[in-house]
Formats: C-alpha cells, structure tokens, sequence
C-alpha cells in the first residue's frame, strides 16, 4: 500500500490556476481505455496531466495506453507488473500525481469537455468545497441519465450519490489517508467521500451532465443495505462516530441483525460516556471556580 507521508498545505486563494491530474487506472478495458483517455484529453482547463496505471492487464491495454504516453508530453505511464487492484492503482498514482486537484477516471468511463474547467473553478472559488461532482448519465449497455439524489448529509450515510470521478485537493485526500486498503468491495470512493467529509470538506454538485457512467454487467455498490453485514461493519468502524449519532440510522442499515443490536450498545455506551464526560467536565469546572473564589476572597 502506498503511504502518504507528505504534508501539504491548502493554498486557498495562491494559485490562479492549479494543476489538475486524471487519474485512469486501467484493467482488462482494451475496447474503452482510448475513449476515456481522448476524453481527458479534450479538456478545456490546460493545466493538466494524466496519469494511467496498468494494472498488469492481459488484453493490449498496455500497449494501447504506452501509444498514448509516447505522443503525448502530458500523459504518465505507469505500468504495474503484477495485479494490484483498483485501490492500489489509484493510490499510486495520486502520490505520483503532480497537480493540486486530483479526478479519479476509470478506463471504461468518459467525462465531457468542460468538466474539468467547470469543477476546478469551484473548488478555486469556494474554500468550504472539498468535493465537486456533477448530473451524470449511464452509456453502454443502458443509454440513460444516472438519477442519483443530491448529495445530502447524514444521507450519504445511508446511500453514496457521489461517483468516483469527483475532483478533490490532494491534500485533502493524504490528511484522509488515501483509499483504504480493506475497502475492497467497490466502495472505496464512498468511504473516501465520508472521510472527506468528516474532516469538514463541504460537497457541490454541478448541475449539468459531465460524466458518463458505461454501464457494463452492474452498477457500483452505493447503497449500504445491499452490503453483507461484514462490509457493512466495515464502513460503520471506518465512520464510528458519524454512524453513532444516529440510533435510528443503524437499526435502518443492519435491520434485526445481531450486529445491529451489538451496534446500537455501543451507542448507548457512547452516549453514556459522552454524558460523564460532560458531567464530569463541568464538575472540575465548577471545582476550579470555587478554589478561584476562595483563594481571591482570602
């Protein structure tokens, strides 16, 4: 797994036109790999790069992305020689990745021209923002706008609405420790978006269709009720405290499972702590005030 040890610093303001780098990491997708690449390319922001990793693909995925690399200055190649799956692909090449803005886009999925520019200006813009997304639609298999709810919190407890192709500051993204290794189910975004957001990035969705979604043989897991209970706990012990503020959330996920009652203990054990905390806070509180007066009277 690739450490982020880097600390960086959000610059907020100090630059005018921050590097953005794509992200395409790519196995066994030969017959879409070009078109997500091309669409990367078409951006309308210039300042970019674009980083594909092969992730040890056994079709010509490789040698169609090494093409790409050699006639274009602004295209990394990097060429994994064993299969490292998703999470470690996209890992490695964001510590690699020399821009401010980071945009994950998978090898079978296109963006529109504009994308880029429009998402870039944002997060330039909007200090609070640490995730901006966009309307989407499905193309492939099924050709029709993908109706995701608007991003909403605690909502996104519950259900993810924000796709992996969202741009994000890399810092923002190393202070949340990058994708996390046990999220291998195809919810490693959702529990980047929830760290993200619990370390106080604020989300914007753009209205206007910029991504395109190739629908294949399935969608992405984005609903935690269609989770076994063992990546459900998962994600729970990743995002503790955001699912313990909500008693009646967890009964929702984990219906009458044994885990949600196990679950719902510990809330009320949290609760109970968080009480004596407090109590015990305004106890020495209320201590150190009369020691005060004590010793100012004599």
């Amino acid at each position: 797994m690739v450490k982020f040890k880097q600390k960086l610093i959000r610059g907020y303001g100090k630059v005018s036109n921050p590097k953005v780098s794509i992200i395409i990491p790519c196995y066994n997708k030969a017959p879409y790999v070009a078109e997500a690449i091309e669409s990367a390319l078409r951006q309308t922001y210039k300042n970019m790069e674009i980083i594909c990793v092969n992730d040890a693909s056994t079709d010509t995925s490789a040698d169609i992305i090494k093409d790409y690399a050699t006639k274009h200055d602004n295209i990394t190649f990097i060429d994994f020689k064993k299969n490292k799956g998703v999470i470690e692909a996209r890992n490695t090449a964001i510590e690699k990745a020399t821009g401010e803005y980071i945009l994950p886009l998978d090898a079978d999925d296109i963006i529109a021209d504009t994308y880029v520019e429009k998402a870039a200006k944002v997060l330039s813009s909007q200090p609070d923002i640490g995730i901006v997304y966009c309307k989407a639609e499905m193309f492939g298999k099924k050709n029709k706008p993908w109706n995701l709810p608007a991003y909403q919190f605690p909502d996104i407890l519950y259900r993810n609405c924000i796709f992996c192709t969202a741009l994000f500051r890399k810092s923002d993204f190393i202070k949340a420790g990058g994708y996390k290794p046990d999220m291998t189910e195809g919810c490693e975004d959702w529990d980047l978006w929830l760290s993200l957001i619990e370390n106080g990035c604020g989300v914007y969705r753009i209205d206007e269709v910029l991504f395109k979604y190739r629908r294949l043989d399935g969608l992405s897991r984005n609903d935690i009720v269609g989770l076994n209970d063992d990546w459900k706990e998962i994600l729970f012990n990743h995002h503790r405290d955001s699912y313990l503020k909500d008693k009646g959330l967890i009964k929702k996920i984990f219906s009458d499972t044994e885990l949600a009652k196990t679950l719902v203990k510990k809330l009320k054990k949290y609760k109970r702590l968080y009480t004596l905390s407090l109590a015990s806070f305004f106890v020495l509180l209320l201590i150190l005030i009369t020691v005060i007066t004590i010793n100012y009277i004599q």
